[in-house]
């Protein structure tokens, strides 16, 4: 019965920093992700309510109380001269920044343009400079919300813009993948209403993910 599993791209030299001075950070991180079960809820999108999606709210939710437990801080607030980039940081210990990326594609350059700032400033967050940025989004497997970032793309992104010295901050990009046909532990949240962000339940469950019809088409799921 399987959870998350992970795949990774480093640009700007991230896997030796992380290798010689964050590799506990990373450790945490990595087990965290990988002890995930799967988070899943119902669509509200016109033609495929009900149908089972990602869930970036409930896995959000997972990943940051398990890395508080482990000592990490979470909301992690921007000084306020910089808040026309955002109010808060969702993770970070020790200089290492951790960003959920599961939103619409385009806060993905948000993200990376407030931690060059922050990279390149050494503006304090947590009373530590940032050293290290790990952003963390879904394959592009997983059906999901119109418009929301994925693993595949956000490599392009980040490759071609790598390619042009565009930034130079550290990151490590996760995605997180499942296996085909397999029985695939799931947290099923159920929200007081459509686009809220309050979860009434949580339930346990299984599931098993078939590959598209095509290649590029999202995959099916299935609730067992």
């Amino acid at each position: 019965m399987l959870k998350i599993q992970i795949e990774v791209t480093d640009f700007n030299n991230s896997n030796f920093l992380i290798n010689s001075q964050f590799n506990n950070e990373w450790n945490v991180i990595q087990t965290t992700l990988t002890s995930m079960p799967l988070h899943l809820k119902a669509s509200s999108q016109s033609g495929i309510e009900g149908n089972p999606i990602f869930d970036p709210i409930g896995t959000n939710e997972f990943i940051e109380n398990n890395l508080v437990r482990e000592g990490w801080s979470s909301h992690i607030p921007i000084p306020k001269a910089y808040q026309f980039l955002g109010k808060d940081i969702d993770c970070g210990k020790s200089g290492v920044i951790l960003e959920f990326q599961f939103s619409n594609y385009p806060f993905l350059l948000n993200n990376l343009l407030r931690s060059e700032l922050f990279f390149k400033s050494k503006i304090h967050l947590n009373s530590q400079v940032t050293n290290l940025v790990i952003i963390i989004t879904k394959g592009k497997m997983f059906p999901a919300s119109n418009s929301t970032l994925y693993y595949e793309q956000a490599v392009s992104q980040l490759t071609a813009l790598t390619k042009y010295k565009v930034f130079h901050v550290p990151i490590r990009l996760v995605g997180l993948f499942e296996e085909f046909e397999q029985n695939i532990n799931i947290v099923w949240s159920i929200y007081e209403k459509q686009r809220s962000r309050n979860i009434i339940e949580q339930k346990q469950g299984q599931c098993i993910i078939s590959q598209g019809i095509k290649p590029t088409r999202r995959a099916i799921i299935r609730i067992l």
